[in-house]
């Protein structure tokens, strides 16, 4: 990214600092060493974003803020007040004065980086049309962990990708504990904690695509934070806003949920156009699914966007299949078998079987699955050019037709 900013502080090291931080992202940073000197340079070359401190000489941060807003030249630049006065007052009194938004020193250089982008980004026209909405976002659910919710979203994620040819998200919404990124063998270079201590005014589509890793098989992660307290200040509003955003963009957006019903992990749900309800054969199993269900018929999530899936997690014994439909009043729609040396090689070498082997049984079945739950327009049309992974679905399904009595 690139834009002209203009830093104003009377501390040489902490002007040093942000002209570091922001040139090497890229920006021209201007600089000046007091309020007065800031105004007036300003005015002078029209920057794309003013950074200023409070305590200065000649004018402080907030005079020199609520002047810029009184200039008709200057009243629509963005302001970011960068200040050791962090208190709640000193805030209110900032914004008061025009400020857009507000850093407290000492900061991390990506978190001024990711705020500085934020306020450049601001600048919506005030009656744009909002881009409508056409991303289905599949959810992964289980209220008992361990079941594979992090390796079937994982395949549900690159399946897509690779069917359609287009970018699918994988969305992690295991706070505590997420793994998404370890399953496609990417470090956590950006996370949720780049985004979530954002107020949800600035946290844009350009900075969101920002902090997505991306992978070679087409898949883009939104990764939890490796560090749970970064976590913390992600609420529901803040997610249900990411999702909206990025359902603008994307045609499919798979959600890795917590084994709750935390705030966070009711955002996901509530935005969700498929619940994929994850089980394994066993008591503990089919108990949380009757909780869980229990809970989605309180929420009225329509009955028809839940699918069952049963993970056979155990070499042998378990429950039948007609025992769990016959406890849970309803069919399961698919069963993964029991693959253990094959999900754990795939877990700890970060690649999930339908991309790195695709024609073995385990990854057709995620390929299919991936095809059953694509969007209908999808499934109805056969693509100009289709991909490899398209080919093998259908394939497979003629030679399915063609057994048939």
């Amino acid at each position: 990214m690139s834009g002209k900013i203009l830093a104003v502080d009377d501390d040489p090291l902490n002007l040093k600092l942000v002209v570091a931080t922001l040139g090497k992202e890229g920006f021209e940073v201007l600089t000046a060493s007091n309020g007065k000197e800031g105004y007036l340079k300003a005015q002078e070359f029209q920057p794309d974003l003013v950074i200023l401190d409070v305590m200065m000489p000649e004018m402080d941060g907030y005079q020199v803020c609520s002047s810029l807003r009184k200039n008709p030249k200057t009243a629509n630049l963005p302001v970011m007040m960068l200040t050791s006065l962090s208190s709640v007052e000193q805030k209110i009194k900032g914004f008061d004065a025009g400020a857009d938004d507000y850093l407290a020193k000492p900061f991390a250089p990506d978190e001024l980086i990711a705020h500085v982008k934020a306020l450049m980004r601001r600048k919506i026209s005030e009656g744009e049309v909002e881009v409508k909405a056409n991303g289905k976002i599949i959810s992964v659910f289980s209220l008992r962990g361990g079941v594979g919710v992090s390796t079937l979203a994982s395949n549900l994620a690159s399946g897509l990708a690779s069917l359609w040819g287009e970018s699918t998200v994988l969305v992690d919404l295991a706070l505590a504990a997420g793994q998404s990124a370890l399953m496609f063998n990417l470090p956590y270079r950006r996370s949720w904690g780049n985004l979530g201590r954002l107020p949800i005014e600035h946290i844009e589509p350009l900075l969101i695509n920002e902090v997505l890793l991306q992978h070679s098989s087409g898949v883009r992660i939104l990764a939890s934070s490796p560090q749970p307290e970064q976590n913390e200040y992600l609420t529901g509003d803040k997610v249900t806003h990411v999702l909206r955003l990025l359902s603008q963009q994307y045609p499919y957006i798979v959600l890795d949920l917590s084994h709750d019903f935390h705030e966070v992990t009711l955002a996901g749900l509530d935005a969700s156009h498929e619940i994929i309800l994850l089980l394994s054969p066993d008591l503990a199993g089919v108990r949380a699914a009757v909780c869980a269900l229990t809970v989605f018929e309180n929420l009225k999530y329509p009955k028809e966007i839940i699918r069952l899936v049963e993970n056979w997690i155990f070499p042998k014994g378990g429950l039948t299949r007609s025992d769990i439909e016959k406890a849970l009043g309803r069919a399961i729609d698919l069963q993964i078998p029991y693959a253990s040396e094959q999900i754990v090689k795939a877990i700890n070498m970060g690649s999930p079987p339908v991309y790195s082997d695709p024609q073995s049984p385990l990854g057709a079945l995620f390929e299919d699955f991936a095809f059953l739950l694509s969007k209908e327009t999808h499934k109805k049309t056969k693509p100009q050019s289709p991909t490899p992974a398209w080919v093998r679905v259908v394939r497979r399904f003629q030679q399915r037709q063609a057994k048939k009595p």
